[in-house]
């Protein structure tokens, strides 16, 4: 069949739910520059702690050491002591290594299947290889999602069959990006459900898609991912949200399943991440800059002229370098200018 990464995308009508949701999104993102301007010991442990929230957002539900253990195992407080164990530490490595070189991973199936085998490098279970046999979907871990009856790969080499899914999706995906013409966010939603949709592995499809998600939007300077998690994508909390999805097998099979729902999950969650990553920003931003607001709302408030000493007498704690220098910064920008001088200078804004 072909997926939405085909032609399929290229015709599709967004509804205007989506074109404000990926108004605001662009908003935010441009926001991103203050959590890279954090001194570096800041911006360490914003991103650590996004990725241990990433890994324990993911593992939670059905960890069954409990979260107090699952922390501690996620920040190498305890040593790993099952194979549950060591796969929450397998999930929280992929998750570094994405985030910490995205720039240099290619996305093609070759990388598809060795971050799959990085999930299971330590398992009896092979991991990096597409699965070899049918899959009846609604027996699968996609039942939680997707209320249809798959059709059955009748196929000899399904692995292969997979093979070549996942490279044209891939192939795709840089066409697309190429081209220029589609919102860059609208492709990795539907490079993501495509993947879903091809079901690859015979185990761990949503944390590869988990993976892939935070890969994609990482390539397209969408960083929302290095700093906050996006571990509760496609939680347990959304079943029923997507038991309309796919709900008829002749849905599936038309491939005309609806789009637009897709796409406002996908994005309303991306926009979530940024809204609380905007709070944690503002926390810090304020931190870092008090004194200067201060200032700068105490002249806002103050009607004709005003002195250094109006800004003393309200603000005695800030020392007389800073309000100099704030002074200083507001004159060079053109806010405020001085209409008397001397060591009762007045001021007044422009």
């Amino acid at each position: 069949m072909e997926y939405t990464m085909g032609m399929k995308l290229k015709n599709i009508s967004l509804d205007m739910n989506i074109i404000k949701l990926l108004c605001k999104i662009n908003e935010y993102k441009g926001q991103q520059i203050v959590y890279k301007k954090q001194p570096k010991n800041v911006a360490s442990r914003i991103t650590d702690e996004a990725i241990t929230k990433f890994v324990y957002d993911t593992y939670i539900e059905n960890f069954s050491g409990g979260k107090e253990n699952l922390t501690k195992l996620i920040n190498n407080e305890i040593n790993p002591m099952s194979r549950e164990d060591i796969s929450v530490l397998e999930f929280r490595d992929v998750i570094k290594t994405v985030n910490s070189a995205y720039e240099d991973v290619k996305l093609c199936s070759q990388t598809i299947l060795e971050l799959h085998g990085y999930l299971h490098r330590y398992s009896l279970i092979r991991g990096g290889r597409y699965r070899n046999e049918e899959i009846n979907i609604v027996n699968s871990e996609h039942n939680q999602f997707f209320d249809y009856q798959s059709k059955v790969d009748l196929e000899a080499n399904i692995e292969k069959n997979i093979k070549k899914d996942i490279e044209n999706i891939c192939q795709k995906y840089y066409e697309l990006m190429n081209e220029d013409e589609i919102q860059d966010l609208i492709i990795i939603a539907s490079f993501i459900i495509d993947f879903i949709l091809i079901l690859p592995f015979k185990e761990d499809n949503i944390k590869m898609a988990k993976i892939l998600t935070l890969l994609l939007l990482n390539k397209s300077n969408y960083e929302v991912g290095r700093f906050t998690s996006l571990g509760e994508f496609f939680d347990d909390e959304k079943q029923l949200y997507f038991k309309n999805l796919f709900s008829k097998r002749g849905d599936f099979e038309k491939e005309s399943y609806n789009m637009n729902k897709w796409l406002e999950y996908f994005l309303s969650f991306i926009l979530n991440a940024y809204e609380k990553l905007n709070d944690s920003t503002n926390l810090i931003v304020e931190k870092k800059e008090t004194k200067t607001r201060r200032i700068e709302k105490v002249i806002n408030s103050t009607l004709g002229y005003f002195t250094k000493d109006d800004i003393r007498s309200q603000c005695p704690d800030i020392p007389e370098p800073t309000i100099n220098r704030v002074f200083n910064n507001l004159r060079k920008d053109g806010k405020i200018e001085v209409v008397a001088k001397g060591r009762s200078a007045k001021w007044k804004k422009k």
